[in-house]
């Protein structure tokens, strides 16, 4: 990926990329209530695309599922309001670009770190 938009964010990322993976493990987010909300709604829709096992029973939710879901609400988040905000005048043109860019090799850190931590 091109990185040279974001150098400075992408280098903490790299050298930062035990603490940021740690910090998210120690996390405690709860599994949603069926409270009917986007949120609930997409646990759902991932539990049932991405099905893990646990204890001999497969289709359950868990800590993945409930980060993961965070983490689309929040790219998704992301997308729009640096868009809007160029759109409107009030982000730089490149706005867009940088968060996108820093969302995905943020993903690739954390995929490489994999074959040293698990």
């Amino acid at each position: 990926m091109n990185t040279t938009k974001i150098v400075k964010t992408l280098q903490f990322l790299r050298s930062n990329q035990n603490a940021l993976v740690d910090y998210v493990q120690a996390q405690q987010r709860a599994i949603p209530a069926d409270d009917g909300s986007i949120y609930y709604k997409l646990v759902q829709e991932l539990r049932t695309e991405i099905l893990t096992e646990k204890n001999g029973i497969q289709g359950g939710v868990d800590k993945m599922h409930v980060e993961l879901a965070f983490a689309i609400l929040e790219a998704m988040w992301c997308g729009w309001l640096s868009q809007a905000k160029t759109n409107n005048g009030r982000y730089s043109i490149d706005a867009p670009e940088k968060f996108k860019e820093v969302i995905l090799n943020a993903y690739e850190i954390g995929k490489a770190l994999a074959a040293t931590k698990l």
